[in-house]
């Protein structure tokens, strides 16, 4: 179920002094994963320690419980997680099915804990995470296909409907490319889509991957993603992933588009990532300033010429 939740990463916070200044970091530390674990599905977390700690006993506490729900012993090291945490040790608890709120304590000489976790039957645990991936994807959609809702007002980048065609040109370590782009010639409808993590740029291996993902999701867990999930499920935003990618290849001449905008640009052109903005803003940015055209117009790239082959990553 967690990799139909397209690689949700949650993390715990940092640790800071009361002077803003950072913490130095514990000698150990217990990951747990902080949506949750499914009641009757394997349950696993992570202790992280700066020195060796198999055989060191841990216990995974209920909340309000006189005793704990389950006690244990660390067991054999899997390696390093960096310089500081030279040892990283599983922790399983599959016999920890209860519903309810759990913390995961280890001791010895330098004690850990992890923060507090939820262990839930697989539907309710999972229910608030999948609503606001959907949110998430509805609300990144590009093109006349927008969802209204409180982030979204209006379509966005309409111009991708008729967008002119580019050779990938060189770039620098900064992304930054010198003169033009060369056209190609041609025109192709690259509208829809989502957008890509922090800005409105669209990339056929991210959306290919995350397409992937969600039909799989559709798939397996037809009740959570399906059409009887809450809401719709996630049927509907997979297909409209599809319909942008099926837009992105050319059958006939065997031509694969992989891009739609730039994020950098150079002393002559402005890219994505040089303005701060709303995307339904882009359509008409900067009235006729030459250097916005690539915001107006937003360039297509084509991973080679027509049916060259196609590098793996694509």
């Amino acid at each position: 179920m967690a990799a139909a939740l397209c690689a949700l990463a949650l993390s715990g916070g940092a640790l800071c002094a009361a002077t803003g200044a950072r913490a130095a970091a514990p000698s150990a530390a217990v990951r747990v994963d902080q949506v949750g674990y499914a009641a009757t599905s394997p349950k696993r977390a992570y202790l992280m320690s700066r020195r060796p700690r198999t055989g060191t006993p841990f216990d995974v506490l209920g909340a309000g419980a006189s005793a704990p729900a389950l006690s244990g012993t660390v067991g054999a090291s899997l390696g390093s997680w960096n310089k500081r945490y030279k040892y990283v040790y599983a922790l399983d608890f599959d016999a920890v099915q209860a519903p309810g709120t759990y913390t995961i304590a280890v001791g010895g000489k330098a004690s850990a804990s992890s923060s507090p976790f939820a262990v839930a039957p697989a539907a309710s645990l999972y229910e608030r995470p999948l609503a606001n991936a959907l949110s998430f994807y509805e609300n990144e959609r590009d093109g006349p296909q927008y969802i209204p809702s409180p982030l979204r007002s209006a379509p966005a980048h309409l111009n991708d409907q008729t967008a002119s065609v580019f050779v990938t040109p060189q770039v620098n370590a900064n992304g930054n490319f010198k003169g033009d782009l060369a056209p190609t010639g041609e025109t192709i409808d690259a509208s829809g889509g989502w957008w890509d993590a922090g800005d409105y740029l669209k990339f056929v291996q991210t959306t290919s991957y995350t397409v992937d993902l969600l039909l799989a999701g559709v798939r397996d867990f037809p009740a959570q993603m399906g059409a009887a999930a809450p809401g719709g499920g996630f049927a509907a935003e997979a297909r409209f992933g599809v319909e942008w990618l099926l837009r992105m290849f050319d059958d006939r001449s065997g031509t694969l588009y992989y891009q739609v905008g730039i994020g950098e640009g150079n002393s002559k052109t402005l890219g994505d990532h040089d303005i701060w903005r709303l995307p339904q803003a882009d359509d008409s940015y900067g009235g006729g300033d030459a250097a916005a055209r690539y915001i107006r117009h937003r360039p297509v790239f084509r991973a080679g010429a027509p049916g060259s082959p196609i590098s793996p990553n694509l």
